[in-house]
């Protein structure tokens, strides 16, 4: 479980980061972020129905990345907030598939210089 203060919880954040933010799209999710002037960087999902009819499948990947996300060196990133729109591939991805392409996607974001 990520900690409170690294996580995204106010829809005027995630409208935020959806509507002006920066996005690496990959084949299991659209990663959209934003630079922000917090001293830590925070983290939101987006599973919608057509990812999976099946609450059990939407939530299995929100846990998924959650971990991946509280694993990450990323976390230590200050200044973005994050958000996962997750996409109907990412039922049928095993762990170690999807760990790899969102370590790969959060370094590509963060990592970059942005203005």
């Amino acid at each position: 479980m990520l900690i409170r203060t690294h996580r995204l919880l106010k829809e005027k954040d995630f409208n935020s980061v959806l509507g002006k933010g920066r996005f690496v799209m990959t084949p299991l999710f659209l990663l959209k972020y934003i630079r922000t002037g917090l001293l830590h960087s925070r983290y939101g999902f987006v599973v919608s129905k057509k990812v999976s009819k099946k609450a059990t499948e939407r939530n299995k990947a929100k846990r998924r990345l959650r971990d991946i996300v509280r694993t990450s060196p990323q976390i230590a990133m200050q200044g973005y907030d994050v958000v996962f729109v997750v996409k109907k591939e990412i039922v049928a991805a095993s762990f170690d598939v999807i760990k790899k392409t969102a370590r790969d996607a959060l370094e590509k974001a963060l990592s970059s210089p942005r203005p």
